[in-house]
């Protein structure tokens, strides 16, 4: 398996709708399949900049965005970022396709 990155929003829209626990239950789940986040590791991240579609979570080097993420949808994010699972298609296209793409151009940044 690939080794994955999972960020989760900390911005301040995404904090007041519940990322602190979507983070920390997202990262239980995976620490399940994954105790020391060998193939995937999950990180807190300042601000997507898409904050009306919050709580955001993405998957890189997969280069997919997940919006309006509830703990609900965990089980089935959980589930795609090991690998057992499609892409959860519901969370994703929300936010403009130029916010996506500056978070990519980052994420692929050497520096």
């Amino acid at each position: 398996m690939t080794n994955r990155l999972c960020y989760v929003c900390e911005g301040g829209d995404c904090t007041e709708k519940g990322s602190g626990d979507v983070f920390d239950k997202l990262r239980d789940l995976i620490k399940q399949s994954d105790p020391n986040q060998e193939r995937i590791k999950i990180r807190r991240y300042p601000c997507f900049g898409a904050c009306d579609q919050g709580i955001n979570v993405t998957l890189y080097p997969d280069k997919i965005f997940y919006s309006k993420v509830t703990e609900a949808d965990l089980p089935e994010i959980a589930a795609h970022i090991e690998g057992k699972g499609e892409p959860v298609k519901r969370l994703t296209g929300k936010c403009q396709p130029d916010v996506e793409q500056i978070i990519w151009d980052m994420l692929d940044s050497p520096y």
